[in-house]
């Protein structure tokens, strides 16, 4: 691979590091489905538009947590590539999916909890709504701070929602 240097005005041939390529082949692990899903009509076929949907979507929370592991592994001192790199990534890989999930499963059964509970926020719509947005928003911060995926928790938090808390709503 060649690059440009505008200073000495000529090409020059681009070294990337072991850390750097295992962070570019993390990115592009995911595939984009816009396309297919593109041409499915939802109202003619909506159970093959939901697959084809659901397995973009993820591809892309792999892809976001293979990135933050690969980011972890990297910023480590001893970050060299070993025998036992696949593994330690492998590992940080679990353990940031299954944390960023039970997040989003927490913050999104405490919504339901406490819209059952209290039923005062059923008196108004809005604060309804209001209560959603700020648990869906809880959770991405509570996520991001825990150095967590963010977008994990959100998605999860969002299906644990939909699933659970609409049943709490007011008709």
């Amino acid at each position: 691979m060649w690059q440009y240097d505008f200073m000495n005005e000529e090409w020059t041939k681009l070294v990337l590091e072991n850390e750097e390529c295992l962070l570019m082949c993390s990115l592009l692990c995911s595939s984009d489905v816009i396309a297919a899903v593109s041409i499915i009509s939802y109202d003619n076929e909506p159970s093959l538009f939901s697959i084809v949907f659901g397995e973009g979507i993820t591809n892309d929370a792999v892809s976001i947590i293979m990135f933050n592991a690969v980011m972890k592994y990297t910023h480590r001192k001893d970050s060299s590539l070993t025998f036992s790199t696949p593994f330690t990534i492998l590992a940080e890989f679990g353990i940031l999916g299954l944390d960023s999930l039970l997040i989003g499963i927490v913050f999104g059964l405490m919504s339901s909890y406490i819209l059952k509970v209290f039923r005062a926020f059923s008196k108004n719509a809005v604060a309804e709504c209001m209560m959603i947005f700020c648990f869906g928003y809880l959770s991405y911060v509570t996520s991001e701070v825990a150095e967590q995926s963010g977008i994990i928790t959100l998605l999860t938090c969002g299906i644990v929602m939909a699933h659970y808390t609409w049943f709490n709503l007011s008709p």
